[in-house]
């Protein structure tokens, strides 16, 4: 590029030579150089000729120029003409020039009519638009937009456009940093993402002539203040069981609802999912209800949303839960006595002292307890209409308590969700021997009280050392088995019992049968192969060893307890909405660590076993080791890579010690 130059042409070894020499001249509002052309000619040799009348061309207009007479050497002035060329629109430019001289002269015996000469030329550029930068900017906060102006004198008007919003910025401003705050509602033009690209266009103008624009894309964020939110989250109580007066969470009874409300977007986005989360349950839509609560303190729960821009919002709500677990007792014992509690072997009343323990739920529960009695021969009990304080003895019966017959005793606990019972026994008056009153029967240590029956006190300890007579059959001797064939004792090598294998009466013959069927109802058992008579609690103590004590439900458990202090517990948990998604190893999706309540406390580590698992997915159950002293846990596992939020069902049985 150049504002000016020369060219030139030449005849007769260059001793006649045509000359332009050019300038420009720039208009920057019109956006059009003036080319001065002045065109000369050089001769070293004479020449003598009249005035000529000669042309030249300035990008494609012909103008015709006119000359003296030359008479000498030297360099001759022969026109200077004007041409005024417009640039193109970003002001650069590129013209063609040429010029003829009609010299019509005879030069050495040479006639030569013009000298001619050319050139290509690009003009320098006249300046237009101002260049604009701005960096990526945040809504809400200011940001510099820099101008580098082509000309000082120079304003600008800047403008923008973002999505369907536009506006302008600035007005014909000298100024070459310009600040600008984009508003927090162009944030709306973009409800699906956190940064969005428009448009910042800077017109230039000289006065009030537009010399040009020029425009850029721009980058708008989103402040990470802009976030969705939730207007409640909340906990309601699903009773179940639990009286609603009470007012509480009890453990292993109640149930809660989660509830996000009136949820929202920021700025344009809206709300694409839910999530509620806390003690062990999840879910992924706005409302929530748990299984039953398997633990008692407190339980906090998230809950969280997530905008279209990703963006999320969470809030956390806490309950508590009161501590439970079904009435239990720790001891018992009922004897005979007197009126005022005093123990007596012919007493006719009872004396009883019970030990127990129970859940006051925050004062909300008591506990019912209540005596009843009846003879061991009869199938209905009668109400002693007597309660109990834990650890007091206390006396019932009224007298009435028969010194001929054997009682059953039986202590109830009721809650308002369960009742437990245990059962003992009182026997008859204690006596040398006694025979049965206007019948045929004796006993040994007590009254006697069955018809065509030899007895023996559970007090006593009976020895045989010689052989044991049944019909005219001598059938074994000490430490000799006795064995059944057809149901008849025999010496036969068949042996249908063990230590432990009963063998029972049946209107008043042995019998193999499985149940006490008739006669006296006293099981005869078989103990190192000798034939033993006891009642049930010596049978149980030094025959089968062991019995129950106690039979209870609570929540999802029934349970048994024995005298050895050996004790199980079976039942089935289920839940909805466990979250399976959460941990995942080598394409398994598993729960977290599930921990359900046991009905009592055990002593020591007992075991578990566990089956079942997801409704609807192939899956196991897995323990977490073994159970505690007062839960089971486990996870569940899930073999469906694609199992997110689930329902189990799970089968459980805890086996240990309760004392």
């Amino acid at each position: 590029m150049a504002s000016s130059g020369s060219f030139s042409g030449s005849i007769v070894s260059g001793h006649y030579q045509l000359r332009v020499d050019w300038s420009q001249a720039q208009n920057v509002s019109a956006n059009t150089s003036t080319i001065t052309a002045k065109i000369y000619l050089v001769n070293d040799w004479s020449l003598n000729i009249y005035g000529r009348t000669s042309s030249i061309t300035i990008n494609g207009t012909s103008q015709n120029y006119s000359s003296d007479s030359i008479s000498t050497t030297g360099t001759h002035l022969l026109g200077t003409v004007t041409q005024t060329v417009a640039h193109d629109s970003d002001g650069s430019k590129s013209i063609a020039m040429s010029c003829v001289f009609n010299i019509q002269a005879t030069i050495s015996g040479t006639y030569y009519s013009s000298i001619s000469c050319s050139a290509n030329v690009t003009l320098d550029t006249i300046p237009r638009a101002s260049s604009v930068s701005m960096p990526t900017a945040t809504m809400g906060s200011e940001v510099t937009i820099s101008i580098d102006p082509a000309v000082d004198m120079f304003t600008h008007t800047l403008t923008y456009s973002f999505g369907s919003a536009s506006g302008t910025i600035t007005t014909k401003t000298s100024l070459l940093a310009v600040k600008w705050t984009p508003a927090l509602t162009l944030a709306n033009q973009v409800p699906n993402s956190t940064s969005g690209t428009g448009t910042l266009t800077c017109y230039t103008y000289s006065g009030n002539t537009l010399i040009g624009t020029k425009s850029i894309t721009i980058t708008l964020k989103v402040p990470t203040s802009v976030v969705p939110t939730i207007g409640s989250f909340t906990a309601t109580r699903v009773d179940n069981d639990v009286p609603s007066s009470w007012g509480i969470y009890v453990q292993n009874k109640s149930a809660v609802t989660l509830t996000i409300s009136n949820a929202a977007g920021a700025r344009g986005s809206t709300i694409k999912s839910y999530s509620i989360s806390g003690g062990s349950y999840s879910g992924s839509s706005s409302s929530l209800t748990t299984g039953v609560l398997v633990s008692s303190g407190t339980y906090t729960f998230t809950a969280k949303v997530t905008d279209s821009r990703g963006r999320t919002a969470t809030k956390t709500v806490s309950i508590s839960v009161v501590a439970y677990s079904p009435p239990s007792f720790s001891g018992y014992s009922s004897y005979r006595s007197n009126s005022s509690g005093t123990a007596s072997d012919s007493g006719t009343y009872i004396r009883g002292l019970v030990n127990y323990t129970y859940a006051s739920c925050s004062s909300k529960n008591s506990v019912t307890r209540a005596t009843y009695y009846k003879r061991s021969s009869a199938t209905s009990w009668t109400n002693a209409s007597k309660s109990f304080t834990s650890g007091t003895a206390f006396t019932f019966g009224g007298g009435n308590i028969s010194t001929e017959y054997t009682y059953d005793v039986k202590y109830t606990l009721t809650d308002a969700f369960t009742t437990v019972s245990v059962t003992d026994t009182v026997s008859t008056a204690a006596v040398l021997m006694d025979f049965l009153s206007g019948g045929k029967g004796v006993a040994i240590g007590k009254v006697a009280e069955t018809q065509n029956c030899f007895e023996v006190s559970s007090d006593w300890t009976t020895k045989l050392n010689g052989p044991v007579y049944l019909g005219t059959s001598t059938l074994g001797a000490q430490n000799k088995p006795i064995y059944l064939s057809n149901g008849l004792p025999t010496a036969s090598s068949v042996d249908i019992g063990s230590a432990t294998k009963p063998i029972y009466m049946y209107q008043g013959t042995l019998t193999a049968s499985t149940s006490t069927v008739g006669g006296a109802g006293t099981p005869v058992y078989l103990k190192a192969g000798v034939l033993t008579a006891c009642t049930p609690s010596s049978i149980v103590t030094s025959v089968v060893g062991d019995y129950v004590t106690s039979v209870g439900t609570s929540g999802i458990w029934t349970y048994r307890k024995w005298n050895s202090g050996a004790a199980d517990c079976w039942g089935v948990y289920s839940a909805s909405g466990v979250n399976i998604a959460k941990n995942n190893y080598s394409g398994f999706r598993y729960s977290d660590c599930i921990g359900v309540n046991l009905p009592f406390t055990f002593v020591g580590s007992p075991s578990g076993v566990y089956s079942g698992g997801c409704t609807n997915y192939i899956s196991f159950v897995t323990p977490t080791g073994q159970p505690t002293t007062t839960q089971a846990k486990f996870w569940v596992v899930c073999l469906d890579a694609g199992a997110t939020s689930v329902s189990i069902t799970v089968g459980i049985h805890v086996m240990g010690k309760w004392k």
